[in-house]
């Protein structure tokens, strides 16, 4: 690749930012406003059609004519999935409701995602605190992914389960595949094991594949 100028450098930065931040990639207006952010203020946008001819000829991006038709060059524009979050689910006794109400979504990393079927969940409560996931742990506040395409559980899976319509995530373990003891792995030694049958009502909506921690 050849070469760019200050302002190119500029320009190109401004498209990775607001792809960066928004997950798609900018109009030229929007591509012109994140500039200014940079320290580019040019009030026409027939200079930043400029800027993008000459970022095209040498080799950073690709164009064409669609909406928001542009391309970077090495970088893929799905970089991030927008998860889900389904809620709240209580590490503790079951106390939260479990219903399918989209709360809203969290942008992450396909690398983290894996083609997994996943969707989020914020955890309440400490009955977890000491489980592990990829290394970490379960604590109050965490978002908890949870791959809702597993349909086999081994002993010691962490999973979440929704127990007479509340949720609750726990340490899975079966000796028969009927009678399940949901553990939990905790600091606190008043949190107890849940007991369940396959007579219960209760339904394992998947195996927590990671951890998103927020503090």
């Amino acid at each position: 690749m050849r070469i760019l100028t200050p302002k190119q450098k500029i320009v190109l930065q401004a498209i990775k930012s607001y792809f960066s931040q928004h997950n798609q990639m900018p109009t030229v207006r929007e591509i012109k406003e994140e500039a200014a952010t940079l320290g580019l203020k040019l009030k026409s946008l027939r200079s930043f059609f400029m800027y993008l001819n000459e970022l095209e000829e040498k080799g950073y991006i690709q164009r064409s004519s669609e909406d928001r038709g542009i391309k970077l060059q090495g970088i893929t524009s799905e970089l991030f999935v927008n998860v889900p979050i389904l809620g709240m689910a209580n590490a503790g006794t079951a106390l939260a409701f479990a219903d399918e109400y989209v709360e809203g979504y969290l942008k992450v990393s396909r690398n983290i995602i894996r083609n997994r079927d996943v969707f989020a969940v914020q955890i309440s409560g400490t009955s977890m605190n000491k489980a592990k996931v990829n290394g970490k742990t379960i604590e109050d506040g965490d978002f908890i992914l949870v791959d809702k395409s597993a349909d086999h559980y081994e002993n010691g899976d962490k999973v979440l389960v929704v127990i007479d319509g509340l949720a609750t995530v726990k340490t899975y373990r079966s000796h028969d595949g009927r009678n399940i003891v949901l553990l939990p792995e905790s600091t606190d030694i008043t949190h107890k094991p849940i007991f369940l049958t396959s007579q219960d009502n209760f339904v394992i909506n998947g195996k927590v594949v990671n951890v998103l921690k927020i503090r």
